[in-house]
């Protein structure tokens, strides 16, 4: 009787979490996250919409200054899981043809029009310390001394 109210008991609290947005992703396949962890943040495929990964994976010849193509194998595996994950929300669609998570919507209005001094938006473990592992949450947001978001 108590292992079932128990498990009752975190199934709703899950589920609750979940509602409320909890903002912690994951856990992503390896491969993803060693091929685009390896220079940045393997960012939440729920941020982007399914065309706009499209978009960043046909150009990763050319991904925003860097050459970060893969073997077709790995690609293909990388791109569907993009796919799958992919948020299905408008605020989540790419605003430009370089399909920027940080030219979307929802990210302009979490977070302003200029990052911290020093630091890019592509950089989000300046501020969402547990970025790493896939946690946004509140918990886990440092600012930069003196940084206000510009609205």
């Amino acid at each position: 009787m108590k292992a079932t109210l128990l498990s009752a008991f975190l199934l709703i609290a899950a589920t609750g979490n979940a509602l409320a947005g909890s903002h912690v992703y994951g856990p992503f396949p390896a491969d993803y996250v060693e091929e685009c962890g390896s220079c940045h943040v393997a960012f939440p495929p729920q941020l982007l919409t399914a065309p706009g990964w499209q978009r960043v994976m046909e150009q990763l010849d050319k991904h925003y200054g860097a050459d970060a193509s893969l073997e077709d194998k790995r690609r293909t595996a990388i791109a569907d899981f993009l796919r799958r994950s992919a948020s299905t929300r408008d605020k989540h669609a790419p605003t430009e043809a370089s399909a920027r998570l940080s030219r979307t919507a929802w990210f302009a209005r979490e977070h302003g029009p200029t990052p911290p001094a020093k630091v890019s938006f592509a950089e989000c473990t300046a501020c969402h310390t547990a970025a790493d592992r896939g946690d946004y949450s509140e918990r886990s947001i440092k600012l930069p001394a003196g940084w206000r978001r510009a609205r």
